[in-house]
């Protein structure tokens, strides 16, 4: 019997890992399985992870696969996605010396305010292709060297998450191209560490790390993963931010791509590729939404990407905050909930800088009206990212494609339709990141020719959701009175 030929893909999310197992000749996935680690609040408006946490996730994750490995699949590389904007600081032997703060981390507002003061917001954007905020892993730097200099001064190196799973596989240091940017320090255009930054958080380059490589780049081969033996000996790509690798799977085109590609998970994230580095950022008053341009897998590249950061947390904090129910079904209450633009309540969605409302409410407003204005709210957001992206350049977007786990609801792709007024398209295979992952190792390993081949080979079916006119004018009407009471309220 001919064996089947599959990628291991390890996607690294901010809750979550999943460990796929993919063919490389039709992308079906095979095998499957996650492992959720936790975030931490030891202050409002302070989030942690655990770097040891989410690599012990992993660990059992790629055990419980390959316990059921299929018999006749033969694994022929490992790969990884990452989320990105986050930071470790780790000694020598690369050992997490204080949890890892993430982006969404909005601990380091007055480093924030530091930055703006010596490197200006203006100048911050045209450096790193970011809209300076908290997401920036300078001001987390900054915060370490004021709030915590004994971590500050024993760090070896400040970490992303890709560069702590790659140091605890035997690769210590090395960082693919859109991860370093994803630092945030990184000066995109020259690609290379920016002098002014580094001089801000007064460290040398090697401290964030200078062995950094192509997405598609083969690290070196392995034959356990950590304390997992594997069955032989895998090669491994090194892999790329999740929303680059999403971008190649939704069917975006390195060239002229009329396809923008959509990441629904707990950000929503919105994009393309770029031969020009695109400045500006979405000017919808201090939303939350964040604008970026940085360094694609693919040299001479760029990913032009508009978020929403805070949408899996809203939903989160319904859970726990107002049902009480920290277990409940997400997917059972988007299903019961009534999209038609008739709810009266908006919901304001700013929470991470405390600005976050909900407008219209009664003594009769009921925990399901509360839930739907939350839907629309970050469906809303979503729109504001939309009109962002299309402003970014002349050529029209005829395609959107959908994938990432909020995908799963046809209800609130429907709602996205309406609200936009064009189709909206889901991808057959919702796991974004882990397929344009082993699109990437293909490419590196000699499978694929380039990106297009891999295309042609990764890229499966699109399922279409269409606009309800009825629904379209109302939502349109809502909208605009949330975009005008939001600038109201946010300039307030």
């Amino acid at each position: 019997m001919k064996q089947r030929e599959a990628f291991l893909a390890l996607d690294f999310g901010t809750s979550n890992v999943h460990v796929t197992l993919i063919d490389s000749a039709t992308a079906e996935a095979i095998a499957g399985t996650s492992k959720k680690y936790g975030w931490y609040t030891p202050k409002p408006n302070e989030i942690e992870l655990h770097a040891e946490e989410i690599w012990d996730a992993s660990e059992h994750a790629v055990a419980r696969l390959l316990k059921c490995l299929p018999q006749g699949v033969h694994i022929i590389g490992l790969t990884f996605s990452f989320f990105g904007d986050n930071i470790t600081a780790v000694d020598q032997e690369g050992n997490a010396l204080y949890p890892m703060l993430p982006g969404f981390c909005g601990r380091s507002g007055e480093e924030v305010r530091q930055m703006e003061r010596e490197i200006g917001a203006g100048e911050y954007a045209k450096i790193t292709g970011n809209t300076l905020s908290t997401l920036s892993s300078v001001s987390k730097i900054l915060w370490l060297k004021k709030n915590r200099p004994e971590v500050f001064e024993r760090a070896a190196g400040f970490y992303s998450n890709q560069q702590y799973i790659l140091h605890r596989l035997g690769f210590p240091g090395v960082q693919d191209v859109t991860m370093a940017a994803r630092k945030l320090a990184f000066d995109v255009k020259g690609c290379r560490w920016s002098e002014p930054l580094l001089e801000l958080m007064g460290i040398p380059a090697e401290k964030l790390g200078t062995n950094i490589l192509e997405s598609a780049a083969t690290v070196g081969s392995i034959r356990s993963y950590g304390r997992v033996k594997l069955p032989y000996e895998i090669p491994v790509t090194i892999g790329c931010h999740d929303v680059s690798a999403s971008l190649l799977s939704t069917g975006v085109q390195l060239e002229h791509s009329d396809t923008m590609g959509v990441l629904m998970g707990t950000y929503e994230q919105i994009g393309y590729f770029s031969d020009t580095f695109v400045e500006g950022c979405n000017d919808f008053e201090d939303s939350l939404i964040f604008s970026c341009c940085y360094n694609a897998p693919f040299k001479g590249k760029y990913t032009v990407m508009d978020a929403f950061p805070t949408a899996g947390a809203l939903l989160e904090w319904y859970c726990k905050k107002i049902l009480k129910d920290e277990k409940a079904d997400i997917g059972k209450l988007i299903e019961a909930a009534k999209l038609d633009g008739e709810n009266p309540l908006l919901f304001l969605p700013y929470v991470e800088n405390f600005h976050g409302a909900v407008l219209g409410m009664g003594l009769g407003t009921t925990t399901e009206e509360i839930f739907e204005s939350l839907l629309e709210s970050l469906a809303f957001q979503f729109v504001a990212c939309i009109d962002y992206i299309r402003s970014t350049r002349e050529e029209p977007f005829s395609k959107i494609h959908f994938g990432g786990g909020g995908s799963r609801s046809e209800k609130l792709l429907k709602l996205r339709a309406d609200l936009i007024g064009a189709p909206v398209g889901r991808m057959e295979n919702l796991e974004l990141p882990s397929i344009g992952a082993c699109m990437l190792a293909g490419i590196g390993n000699g499978i694929f020719q380039d990106a297009e081949d891999a295309a042609a080979k990764m890229v499966k079916g699109v399922e279409y959701f269409y606009p309800q006119e009825a629904n379209r004018k109302k939502y349109e009407d809502k909208y605009r009175r949330y975009k005008d009471i939001s600038a109201v309220y946010l300039r307030g």
